[in-house]
């Protein structure tokens, strides 16, 4: 493996699409995804996401030793320095992107955006560290959808006034505020394989600490938020009847809520994060069809979830998506665990916190 190819892995290239599908919907839903715009876009979020997590890789070195070893042996074949370089390089093409959507697009309202979408990246775990805040990491971690959505949305904008802000506030507001529930509830599952490494540091994920206490009815509760607001929305008439089609989701979002209750081994825990994330894009590709509906789509959303399948599977610090990943969390679902007996992942949790404490 080349350095270069250890850096892509460490550094989760996969996220590109996650930042982009978004971003190229609000685009389109305007009707004005010009190939300039989606071009840019793919390159900013592909230098985004790079400048991101290569500072998280290099904040977080010493939780990551016991978290993620196998990462964390990616970044030492590449060599620290190197990743540095990529931070630099990942953030110094977007500023120069910034500015280029500046001259291209001057509007301050894109600029305020950009701005926080660069400052919320080097922030996280560099910088100021917000994500050592338990109550504000969750909410930073909406980015992912919030923020590309709504750069998009400012983007396609020529002017704004009392309409264009009333056409937002009727469809592209409950669009957006469904992304960020959904990514708020669910997207601490990312901390699922992370809780000695954290505790080594003094860190206790607040969203950990929740479903300890609340157990499975709060996993049902995290799951179902989504299709709670996509009903509430569809019928007080927000969103078109099309939208009921989201519902047929519903079966996967149990079954994942299954999974993180369940999930105690490190397998069942790595099993449940890489479901966790599978059903995001899952999501996020019925969710963006249903929103902007138009050819136009196609395109930037099979390519998104073509990078993202081929990444995942190739270029991904974890390995992909195997078989036993698969087994794993079929038997979390079906309600039997590879392992014999045991404590499910929230009394673990509290199990390693009282060990530590007292």
């Amino acid at each position: 493996m080349t350095r270069t190819g250890a850096i892509l892995r460490a550094t989760s290239v996969r996220f590109t699409a996650l930042y982009f599908l978004p971003y190229y919907t609000a685009l389109v839903a305007e009707g004005r995804a010009r190939w300039q715009w989606v071009a840019l876009g793919a390159v900013y979020w592909c230098a985004h996401g790079l400048g991101t997590e290569s500072l998280n890789r290099l904040a977080d070195r010493t939780e990551d030793e016991i978290n993620r070893p196998e990462r964390t042996s990616l970044c030492h074949r590449a060599g620290f320095p190197l990743l540095r370089r990529a931070a630099l390089v990942g953030w110094g093409t977007v500023l120069a992107l910034d500015v280029v959507l500046l001259i291209a697009h001057p509007d301050w309202w894109l600029a305020l955006f950009l701005f926080l979408a660069g400052f919320s990246g080097v922030n996280y775990s560099y910088g100021l560290r917000l994500s050592r805040n338990r109550w504000l990491a969750p909410l930073l971690l909406t980015f992912h959808f919030g923020g590309t959505f709504v750069i998009g949305t400012v983007l396609a904008q020529d002017h704004w006034d009392a309409q264009v802000l009333r056409d937002f506030a009727g469809y592209g507001l409950p669009f957006f505020a469904v992304g960020m529930v959904t990514l708020l509830a669910l997207g601490g599952a990312k901390d699922l394989t992370d809780l000695a490494g954290d505790a080594s540091i003094g860190y206790h994920s607040a969203w950990i600490d929740l479903l300890r206490r609340h157990g499975a009815r709060l996993a049902a509760a995290m799951v179902g938020s989504t299709y709670f607001l996509v009903a509430l929305f569809v019928l007080t008439g927000a969103f078109p009847p099309r939208f009921w089609l989201w519902l047929l989701l519903i079966p996967v979002a149990a079954a994942l809520g299954r999974c993180l209750w369940r999930a105690a081994t490190p397998g069942e825990r790595h099993a449940t994060r890489e479901f966790f994330y599978q059903y995001w894009v899952l999501s996020l590709a019925v969710a963006v069809l249903l929103y902007a509906p138009r050819w136009e789509l196609l395109p930037g959303l099979v390519g998104g979830l073509a990078f993202w399948a081929v990444t995942t599977q190739r270029l991904h610090w974890s390995g992909g998506v195997r078989r036993e990943t698969v087994r794993t969390a079929v038997a979390l679902v079906r309600g039997g665990h590879p392992r014999r007996g045991g404590p499910p992942a929230g009394a673990e949790y509290a199990q390693e916190r009282e060990e530590r404490t007292g």
